[in-house]
């Protein structure tokens, strides 16, 4: 399976996972989206490399919306969360919001 394959994929999980979350915001739920998430992340890394120079600022952000969002997630997750827990995720000011279009861009290349 091609790498851009890969990627759309794990985003796709991540998506289903995020909405499943957006219901009751558990911890467990958005345990969920780090998984995913953290596959995106490694996936985009590889990704940077050799994609092409046109998508590679896209690239970028997405890495750091991801990273954004794992500092938010590890500052809450280091403190014992009971799994049925409340967890809700705020944007960081000044943070990356998430690429919605990433998956389009992909496939336009």
């Amino acid at each position: 399976m091609i790498l851009e394959k890969k990627i759309i994929r794990e985003i796709q999980r991540s998506t289903n996972a995020y909405e499943l979350y957006k219901e009751d915001k558990m911890y467990y739920q958005a345990l969920r989206i780090f998984s995913a998430n953290k596959k995106i992340y490694k996936l985009l890394v590889q990704y940077s490399y050799d994609c092409e120079e046109g998508i590679l600022k896209d690239v970028y952000n997405y890495i750091f919306h991801l990273e954004d969002w794992f500092n938010q997630f590890n500052k809450y997750a280091d403190n014992t969360i009971e799994l049925e827990a409340e967890f809700v995720f705020e944007r960081l000011k000044n943070s990356i919001p998430f690429p919605s279009d990433f998956i389009n861009k992909i496939n336009s290349l």
